[in-house]
């Protein structure tokens, strides 16, 4: 297994949570420490597959400039 974002090996990929139903385990969350993305294996394979996610959802956490803004900042609007 390995990041579904930025390829990282699974040395980086921690498992955060399993979720059970009648005491078996039917999904795991995993995290990533590189890009901190986090993931369940039971989503659909094109939203974990690097290979079938769309580019622009692929990083690089070795290049952090090339990404401005993780998360865009918010719009704060006044009221009048």
């Amino acid at each position: 297994m390995s990041c579904p974002r930025c390829q990282a090996e699974e040395k980086h990929c921690r498992l955060e949570h399993e979720g059970r139903e009648a005491g078996e385990i039917i999904w795991k969350v995993f995290y990533c420490q590189r890009c901190a993305f986090t993931w369940r294996d039971s989503e659909p394979t094109e939203s974990i597959d690097y290979e079938k996610r769309d580019e622009w959802f692929q990083v690089d956490p070795d290049q952090p400039d090339q990404y401005p803004h993780n998360i865009p900042p918010a719009k704060l609007h006044k009221n009048k």
